[in-house]
């Protein structure tokens, strides 16, 4: 009917929009890098406001790669996005290895249920790149106490590397906006505590293309169980950014929210 392609369009489209932000935000990155097929299909198909009936059945694939795969084993994770994606459906999500089926297959389902009708490929990768390289730092530990550089009154036993959180906190993002030569995109996350907004800033500047914008502004407010409101920013050498994020933040009255807007 003319409302499913209408609709097989509009996803298309948000599809295009959340590839172009996912290349844009691990360009660089050392951890993975990210290969996406079918792009110049859909974009074809978005131009022409057509979808033909092969063009249905057509996939945006997106295969993520990790540096130094052979340390856990592991093999390229295939993200298919069908037709529907996001509207109607979620990505179907190949984890491939032994490691990321046990460390991620919970949090990526968590991650699917949570998000229906909403994009999610960026909190899947993130989740998938946080248990990487955490399995990595478990394995690096473990030679070490084989090699026999854990012996007892050693150095390498005595300081031991702090764990990682083993939620991660959902974000968000906008496609990049340019302006004036300068690239801007926005990242929003749902926070209960100001733990929760180091968490957020962890993972993002975990990005290697996110550590190296010129800024990163932040706004957060949190009402705890009692009504009392924390909020606080960051201009992170922006002048007033953060203060201006605050303000429309209160203006819209959003609560229990982080937004970080980074400029290249």
């Amino acid at each position: 009917s003319a409302k499913m392609e209408l609709d097989c369009l509009d996803c298309l489209e948000r599809q295009l929009l959340e590839a172009e932000s996912l290349e844009a935000i691990f360009e660089g990155d050392e951890r993975l890098a990210i290969e996406i097929t079918g792009l110049a299909e859909a974009r074809n198909s978005v131009e022409k406001g057509s979808l033909k009936e092969e063009g249905r059945r057509m996939y945006v694939v997106v295969m993520v790669t990790f540096s130094d795969a052979e340390a856990l084993q592991l093999s390229s994770v295939r993200l298919t996005l069908p037709a529907m994606y996001p509207m109607l459906e979620g990505p179907d999500v190949e984890l491939g290895s032994r490691f990321l089926q046990s460390a991620c297959k919970t949090g990526v389902n968590e991650i699917l249920s949570s998000e229906q009708g909403n994009e999610c490929l960026f909190q899947i990768i993130q989740l998938l790149a946080e248990a990487v390289e955490e399995g990595k730092l478990r394995a690096e530990r473990a030679a070490g106490d084989v090699s026999g550089e854990g012996t007892p009154g050693s150095e390498a036993e005595e300081e031991e590397v702090p764990e990682r959180p083993q939620k991660v906190v959902q974000i968000i993002h906008s496609e990049p906006y340019t302006e004036r030569k300068s690239t801007f995109q926005a990242f929003c996350a749902r926070i209960n505590s100001v733990d929760e907004v180091d968490q957020v800033m962890e993972q993002l500047l975990s990005i290697k293309k996110v550590a190296a914008a010129t800024h990163n502004m932040v706004a957060y407010r949190i009402e705890n169980s009692s009504g009392h409101t924390t909020q606080d920013y960051d201009d992170d050498g922006e002048t007033a950014a953060g203060s201006r994020m605050l303000h429309m933040m209160i203006a819209a009255r959003a609560m229990n929210c982080m937004v970080v807007v980074s400029r290249w």
